[in-house]
């Protein structure tokens, strides 16, 4: 059987199209498209911002592809302060982290070092935290969710939060609360 000469140089086109230098680096370059060059992130102070970015960086220049949800969301998880992380893919090279606060509840010392109490029920170390809270002071050596128990009890009776100054937790399981107006109710 004899091939046609249009045939022979189809084929001959091909091979040398496919076997050329500038297919490899038209590759190369396809495979820098889809490369991760730009992390917005939203809902965070500015400091708060340049600390989450600095730990998403390591991410950057990978395929887009094999950047996960997941992935994102467990880099963040050394930060306390974030209640909520929402990440969306913009294709071809960035994606948008969208982060929302916890709301801040209380602040207390663990072994002399200040720390915020969460709604999302963790303890916020002050350092991750870049605004100041006008909070109450909890003492006590407390868990975190007999806290929460109590301010949503508290929170449900429709008291006003915003009159309580301090927590006092005692060994027997005990609050004592103090009032801005002086009143403590144990």
């Amino acid at each position: 059987p004899s091939i046609s000469k249009y045939k022979l140089y189809l084929y001959l086109f091909f091979l040398i199209f496919l076997s050329s230098i500038f297919n490899f680096r038209f590759l190369e370059n396809y495979k820098d498209i889809f490369s991760l060059k730009t992390i917005n992130i939203n809902g965070v102070s500015y400091k708060e911002k340049k600390n989450i970015e600095e730990e998403l960086s390591n991410l950057k220049n990978t395929n887009i592809f094999k950047i996960t949800e997941n992935k994102v969301i467990e880099k963040l998880a050394k930060f306390n302060f974030i209640e909520s992380i929402n990440v969306k893919k913009i294709i071809p090279s960035s994606i948008n982290v969208s982060l929302s606060k916890t709301p801040i509840l209380g602040k207390t010392f663990i072994n002399g070092e200040e720390f915020y109490i969460g709604k999302n029920g963790k303890f916020i170390n002050s350092d991750q935290i870049y605004e100041n809270y006008n909070t109450p002071k909890v003492f006590g050596k407390f868990k975190i969710k007999e806290f929460l128990n109590l301010y949503n009890i508290l929170n449900n009776q429709k008291l006003d939060m915003d009159n309580i100054e301090q927590y006092y937790f005692f060994k027997n399981k005990r609050w004592d609360l103090v009032f801005s107006n002086g009143l403590t109710l144990k």
